[in-house]
């Protein structure tokens, strides 16, 4: 039979996760690693939830390995203690994988590798967006946490490679799909569609190609992890997907986060396409309780009428974002708070009522109200 985990390695290994700032603090008495041998190869790193039934281990780099305690033939603390990667190490790692034909960048916790030539371009895009989503929530008062590991960015030069990567770390890839961003990788992919005004503008693909939505895209799959590695979401979390899902929602709308197209009004700040979808709901009162109802307790109207759930999962973000930035807040960290697995309806509901309010037709006559704002 297998030992257990003694339970200072799993705390320490959370406090990494979790992006504790007593992490640092915390080095000089961290726990050694912990190599987990399984079939075909073993993982070193952190126990960060070590179960009957399966286990996570937070690996040096910041990636997570989810193991089924069936496959694991023997487990062993190294003489070793752990230490989050550093950037520098991130970069020498990634441009080893991606190879010649790429170059890579480092600029704050970002480690960008991009095709030769193209690295500063994507630099600048990445930089103009995290200074934006730092500006957000500083003005919302809302402090954010350092991210404990690099933040790999990799924009590969062909389609049919970030397909062939795609395909082995998502479960379904939509043909229309330019970016992803995988938890458990911690990893943000985009795939290298010419800019406008490029000399593959006069190509057919180009012509075809929706800029606005293909720059909406990229922002929203960076904005996942930024989000996931600022304290906002946690990786080890089932947080709501309205939650997650409406946060880089928000973000697509350039006004939220380019300081060269920012503006004080709140409809500038609005996804007009979106906001326009919502018309004919937010005008039926009991369908719009309906669906915020269903949003607050599960995920089930992503599987239903999934334009209806990422539009009204954009709204009521940008609602309790703009207008109840306090409560919007208390409710990140309940998530935070909850422990490993699933998040029962009864509970996701509980403390949806506890933190926006019990009666949702107050919620939703408010957010109605600000759908309806003029510029």
């Amino acid at each position: 039979m297998l030992r257990p985990i003694p339970p200072c390695i799993q705390g320490f290994a959370l406090l990494c996760l979790l992006g504790s700032s007593s992490v640092q603090t915390s080095l000089a008495q961290t726990p050694k690693l912990l190599e987990v041998e399984v079939p075909g190869g073993h993982y070193v790193g952190l126990p960060v939830h070590w179960g009957t039934y399966d286990a996570v281990v937070l690996e040096p780099n910041g990636q997570m390995q989810f193991i089924e305690q069936r496959d694991v033939k023997s487990h062993s603390i190294l003489p070793y203690g752990f230490s989050p990667q550093t950037v520098a190490d991130a970069r020498v790692e990634l441009q080893s994988e991606m190879g010649a034909n790429y170059e890579t960048v480092v600029f704050g916790p970002y480690v960008i590798a991009a095709p030769l030539g193209q690295a500063e371009h994507w630099r600048a895009r990445f930089r103009r967006l995290l200074a934006g989503y730092l500006r957000y929530f500083e003005v919302r008062q809302w402090p954010l946490r350092r991210p404990d590991f690099p933040l790999r960015v990799v924009v590969y030069a062909t389609r049919a490679e970030f397909m062939a990567y795609s395909s082995r770390h998502e479960k379904q890839i939509p043909s229309s799909m330019v970016g992803c961003y995988s938890p458990k990788t911690n990893r943000c992919a985009l795939y290298n569609i010419d800019l406008p005004n490029s000399h593959a503008t006069s190509t057919e693909g180009a012509r075809a190609t929706n800029w606005s939505e293909t720059e909406a895209t990229i922002v929203h799959e960076a904005v996942h992890q930024l989000a996931y590695n600022s304290g906002i979401h946690e990786r080890l979390s089932m947080d709501p997907l309205w939650f997650i899902e409406g946060l880089a929602c928000m973000f697509e709308q350039p006004g939220v986060y380019d300081s060269q197209q920012q503006s004080g009004t709140l409809v500038s700040r609005m996804d007009p396409a979106r906001r326009q979808r919502l018309q004919p709901i937010i005008d039926q009162p009991n369908l719009l309780l309906t669906y915020l109802h269903s949003l607050s307790e599960s995920d089930e109207l992503f599987e239903r009428e999934i334009e209806v759930a990422y539009d009204l999962s954009w709204a009521l973000t940008f609602y309790v974002a703009e207008r109840m930035p306090v409560e919007f807040r208390k409710y990140s960290s309940i998530l935070a708070a909850r422990p490993f697995g699933d998040y029962p309806s009864i509970e996701r509901g509980r403390d949806f009522r506890q933190v926006f309010g019990g009666d949702l037709s107050l919620l939703a006559g408010r957010l109605t109200t600000m759908l309806r704002e003029r510029p």
